[in-house]
């Protein structure tokens, strides 16, 4: 198959599923080529598991004005964009790809692309637009009545054009069940699933001293992460068998990041991983911590119910910090049944969440769709 792949996405696990399916798709002797308006570097360098990678960097002459800033930034997306995503889908439909593999923007969410491409186009959505469809994201702040008819608006052409772009598509891909549900609701669409996966070879069990200490991956200051939950968790358990508490977030710019090696260091090191999210989609965290053979404390939502086995590569919990308090201090004072949690977990991952696996998954899919052209 020749496949030319779009994205334009933030650091973190979002961009790391393109890259994985850049590489992998590669790896099975496909032609693989790249676009993307992303600029930003950070440690996935498509460049490297690409045949070609193609950058075309956004008109920013409308962002000047330092009044008007926001307003002018907003014309970019809403307006502007627009032609420089027909100028990259002109380009691709002129090298005759079998399919276009489209993955979110992160200004628009579904990209404007999908809207010029008259090559077959696939999206692939890790979640809908969450500001506009998830309630814990509405906008709350206590401003004046313009701001807020502002805001009101801006979340009502962002969700138009979100929706408009996504059925633009030719095929639908979701990320999860979880997201494919949410985009029968949101889109009425009907997209196949292709679940991510794992580089079991970057994440894996290593010989290095347990410390007493969890690790939670996520923002203080996003409410969703559910940091309040591990606040509160951790003040219920005695002060003689409390474990430090590592914090990991992605958000941080690129000079204070960890990079993976110190990530899946620091897995290694901890008893357990806590995933307290009050809505994940997917979550590629639970299977990091899972490859490197700890056991994943989560809530019951969505995205860790189709990963983690409760009670057999970790546990699953209600929003209720003394379950989940409990459930640490179960396996921080059992040692034992951590690594034999841990054990399950990595296997399990072993058998079924491999990135191999799931790009041949990927790989059949695509090969059924452009059987049908």
């Amino acid at each position: 198959m020749r496949i030319a792949v779009f994205y334009n996405l933030f650091f973190g696990g979002a961009k790391r599923v393109v890259f994985e399916h850049v590489k992998g798709l590669k790896n099975r002797g496909h032609i693989v080529d790249v676009y993307t308006t992303d600029g930003r570097e950070d440690l996935f360098d498509f460049s490297k598991v690409s045949d070609s990678f193609f950058k075309f960097k956004p008109e920013n002459n409308h962002y000047n004005s330092p009044i008007f800033k926001r307003l002018w930034k907003d014309i970019g997306v809403f307006y502007f964009l627009q032609f420089l995503h027909k100028k990259i889908a002109n380009i691709i439909d002129k090298k005759r790809y079998d399919i276009v593999l489209v993955h979110p923007d992160r200004d628009t969410q579904a990209p404007f692309i999908l809207k010029y491409l008259q090559t077959p186009s696939v999206y692939y959505c890790e979640e809908p637009l969450r500001i506009v469809y998830d309630h814990a994201l509405r906008f709350k702040d206590d401003v004046s009545f313009l701001n807020k008819l502002y805001e009101a608006s801006t979340r009502y052409i962002r969700k138009k054009i979100d929706r408009e772009n996504t059925r633009l598509a030719r095929y639908h891909l979701a990320s999860c069940l979880h997201i494919r549900e949410r985009m029968i609701e949101s889109y009425e669409v009907f997209p196949k699933v292709s679940y991510p996966g794992i580089d079991t070879f970057k994440f894996q069990p290593l010989k290095v001293k347990k410390r007493k200490q969890i690790l939670f991956i996520g923002n203080k200051d996003v409410a969703t992460d559910g940091y309040d939950l591990l606040q509160r968790s951790i003040e219920i358990i005695p002060l003689h068998i409390r474990p430090s508490v590592i914090i990991v977030s992605w958000k941080k710019n690129k000079k204070h990041r960890l990079s993976e090696t110190e990530l899946v260091r620091l897995y290694n090191e901890s008893v357990l991983s806590l995933c307290l999210g009050r809505l994940e989609t997917f979550g590629l965290v639970p299977l990091e911590s899972m490859a490197c053979g700890i056991p994943v404390i989560a809530t019951n939502v969505s995205g860790h119910r189709e990963t983690i086995i409760s009670g057999k590569t970790g546990f699953l919990v209600d929003f209720e910090p003394t379950e989940i308090a409990h459930k640490i201090m179960e396996l921080i004072k059992n040692p034992d049944l951590a690594f034999q949690m841990g054990q399950k977990a990595q296997a399990h991952v072993q058998k079924e969440w491999t990135w191999e696996k799931r790009v041949l998954e990927l790989e059949l899919i695509l090969k059924k769709w452009i059987e049908k052209k």
